[in-house]
């Protein structure tokens, strides 16, 4: 795989010096010192209400997180999740977006190649966990099965936390939420009772790592008045080939590039009224996929394109509601692929690329008994598929040659999600709360006339156009009971959906161990979960949580072997595979975390995640044939880490963080044919279990901020289950932050 010019890496250096010179003489801190008092007014996106007191005056820790979209007053202290802050995203010098996530309870992230990286949450992943951004979704009709990308495409830089909610969350979210949502809220610019006292804040971030050799540097600037904020940022990152542990070596085509750029705006239009508006771009190019590229025939994202411009409305005081938030959005996602397969001397080129526009109201209203809250909303999200297919030729470079028979999506296809939702809670006496939910939601599917499976073989029937309908169904209950001054326990239970969306019914060609064609009447899978723990908690001197979490899922989409035209596989060998809902699948997780706090200046903590998983799939070419009974597909294997911190100043922290996973040999027959897990199938072992320690440290001096990363200091070699790559060598990083 070619690596970047050397004249783009110098220019990039030398920029991002350049900037370091210009912004630290004047730097500052972005956010006010942990020190400092909370701003007078919050920004629109305040922290999760996690650490808040609930009904009986005890700090919810991390019991409850829920992805924020409106400041409220509580939130349902039975959920489960955590969240990433601010703070804890300075001393995690994570190269990506998703990296970020690595270190939480109950997340293990999957890596197709270095340019990805998509959370599991309770042995789910793909179209079954949400993700948004600033509330919006990210997940789109073409969002797919597996692991996708698109959550690499939010540059770290720009994130200022991050909420994790595990379990189903449909009824706020629609659509997807089944395993859990990732929320990425982004730098919110503050006006000037909220700010450092600085009318025109500025910063710069570099970050370098040894692993890949990568740079990458972000500068920012904002204005912060009485009335008006507003604060943009540029980024530029930079990989090549990824080093990996004592046993690997240079893993080669997992080097890439990427630019960033956003701005956002907040205006107060009265007391109790801001008007929000924000553009995001990211273009990422040149991204291997390590696991399908060899010499000779290897394949590249040569584009990624995101394009995000949203606005809201805060109103606080409102009629009969005392908070109301209008979200409006378009997300344009691009992706360009490229095979080259040199034998042939051939370049064959797929385009996709989906427009999203979205609207989404909600108020909530406290009413007069029992801290009791009420939040209604109503969202509608609207997509449109294009993509495309064309050849080349390598030796002798021409123009591409369409060829529409070889379309991921042929025509324009387009999907609409409309939705209602309701979310009550309150006490139950003095040291209980409860809450409940309901959602309904209507999804329409547009498929045009599909001609490609005639262009390729003549004589195959053409799918005439037709108009695909889905309703999709979601409740959530839960209470909390304390059972003394320091345990209290939870309980929850909840349903999740995901609508068929415009990949499970138009997807043609290749994809993991088969052939797949496309399908039409699919109905949407079901979750059902039931989910209890309990926790212990002392101040901040000890916390101890334990959770389990039972989930079936009904009427899973997945791909089957089927016949076409008589046969039952390809000319070159691979087998056919057709969609349908064919599939139920149990998941049982369990979540395990404690946190003491035997000094001030020291902190331990240690957490695992076990997930076992089954489902049952039924052949089509065998219907006679009983069910066959296999675990999960990428079901992750028990994984935990422990970490310890010591802060003997204010300004200053050593942490040292051992992470480990055990061996995975519970396989599907899909991961038994997925050469990331089983190179050497069919006498596949599955994924061995690996240990990694890695140390960190960092200081904060006035304006400049420091933090040194050494990982992988055994240089042992290992993957995460289900990745195509594998996971950096003994290395470096370090980052470097100066603000005004």
């Amino acid at each position: 795989m070619r690596q970047p010019p050397r004249a783009r890496r110098a220019l990039l250096w030398s920029c991002s010096l350049s900037l370091l010179c210009h912004a630290l003489p004047a730097g500052a801190q972005e956010q006010p010192p942990a020190e400092a008092p909370p701003p007078a007014e919050a920004p629109p996106s305040p922290p999760a209400e996690a650490a808040k007191p609930d009904a009986s005056g005890e700090s919810a820790g991390e019991t409850l997180v829920q992805s924020t979209s409106l400041p409220k007053p509580l939130m349902p202290a039975s959920r489960v999740g955590s969240e990433v802050t601010a703070e804890e995203l300075s001393r995690r010098p994570a190269r990506s977006t998703p990296e970020a996530l690595m270190e939480e309870e109950g997340i293990f992230l999957q890596r197709t190649n270095h340019a990805g990286g998509h959370p599991i949450i309770r042995g789910l992943l793909g179209h079954q966990v949400l993700i948004l951004v600033d509330g919006v979704r990210l997940n789109n009709a073409v969002t797919r099965a597996g692991p996708n990308q698109y959550l690499n495409t939010v540059d770290p830089f720009l994130v200022e936390r991050l909420e994790v909610v595990r379990g189903p969350s449909s009824v706020l979210y629609g659509s997807d939420a089944i395993g859990g949502v990732v929320n990425v809220l982004t730098l919110t610019p503050r006006f000037a009772s909220e700010g450092g006292g600085n009318r025109f804040p500025a910063g710069v971030r570099l970050m370098g790592g040894s692993a890949d050799l990568s740079l990458q540097g972000s500068l920012r600037l904002g204005v912060e008045l009485q009335n008006t904020a507003a604060l943009g940022v540029v980024t530029g990152r930079d990989f090549n080939d990824l080093r990996g542990g004592a046993d690997i070596g240079v893993q080669h085509y997992t080097g890439y590039t990427e630019y960033d750029a956003a701005v956002k705006v907040r205006q107060r239009l009265s007391p109790g009224t801001i008007l929000q508006l924000q553009y995001q771009a990211a273009r990422q190019s040149d991204a291997p996929r390590t696991d399908r590229s060899v010499p000779g025939d290897f394949r590249i994202f040569s584009l990624q394109e995101r394009d995000f411009l949203h606005g809201q409305l805060a109103v606080s005081g409102a009629g009969p509601f005392h908070r109301i938030r209008v979200d409006a959005s378009a997300l344009r996602q691009s992706e360009r692929t490229d095979r080259y397969r040199v034998a042939r001397d051939r370049i064959e080129r797929e385009d996709a690329s989906v427009w999203t526009l979205g609207l989404r109201a909600e108020g909530e209203r406290s009413l007069s008994f029992n801290n009791a809250s009420l939040r209604v909303g109503a969202d509608v999200f609207h997509d449109k598929v294009t993509g495309a297919a064309s050849r080349s030729t390598i030796l002798v470079p021409a123009e591409f040659e369409p060829r529409p028979e070889l379309a991921r999506y042929p025509g324009s296809p387009t999907a609409l999600a409309a939705g209602l939702f309701g979310f009550f809670q309150m006490d139950l006496g003095t040291n209980a709360t409860g809450h409940v939910g309901a959602r309904a939601q209507l999804n329409r599917t547009h498929l045009p006339e599909d001609d490609r499976l005639s262009l390729q073989f003549p004589g195959s029937p053409v799918l005439p156009a037709t108009t695909e309908q889905a309703l999709g169904v979601a409740g959530e209950l839960g209470f909390q009971q304390r059972a003394s001054e320091d345990v209290t326990l939870f309980a929850n239970l909840g349903s999740g959906f995901r609508a068929p969306n415009v990949d499970d019914y138009l997807r043609l060609g290749v994809e993991g161990p088969g052939f797949v064609l496309p399908g039409r009447d699919l109905v949407p899978e079901f979750s059902y979960t039931a989910e209890v723990g309990g926790r212990f908690q002392r101040g901040e001197v000890a916390r101890v949580q334990a959770v389990y979490a039972y989930t079936f899922i009904d009427n899973m989409v997945t791909a089957v072997p089927t016949q076409f035209n008589g046969e039952t596989h390809t000319p070159d060998g691979l087998p056919y595979l057709a969609r349908t809902n064919a599939d139920n699948a149990q998941v049982h997780a369990v979540e395990l975390s404690g946190q003491v706090r035997p000094v001030r200046s020291l902190t331990l903590l240690a957490q695992a995640a076990w997930v076992f998983s089954t489902q049952k799939r039924l052949d089509p070419l065998e219907p006679a044939a009983p069910p066959q009974t296999e675990p999960f597909s990428k079901s992750p294997p028990l994984n935990g880490l422990v970490r310890a911190t010591w802060e003997p100043v204010d300004f200053a922290f050593v942490e040292g963080v051992f992470q480990w996973a055990a061996n995975q040999e519970r396989l599907s027959a899909a991961d038994r044919e997925d050469i990331r897990m089983c190179p050497e199938s069919p006498d596949c072992q599955g994924t061995p279990g690996w240990a990694a320690v890695h140390l960190r440290a960092g200081a904060r001096w006035r304006w400049f901020t420091t933090t040194l990363e050494l990982r992988n200091l055994t240089d042992a070699s290992y993957r995460f289950h289900a990745s195509g790559v594998d996971a950096p060598g003994r290395s470096v990083t370090l980052a470097l932050e100066g603000s005004l």
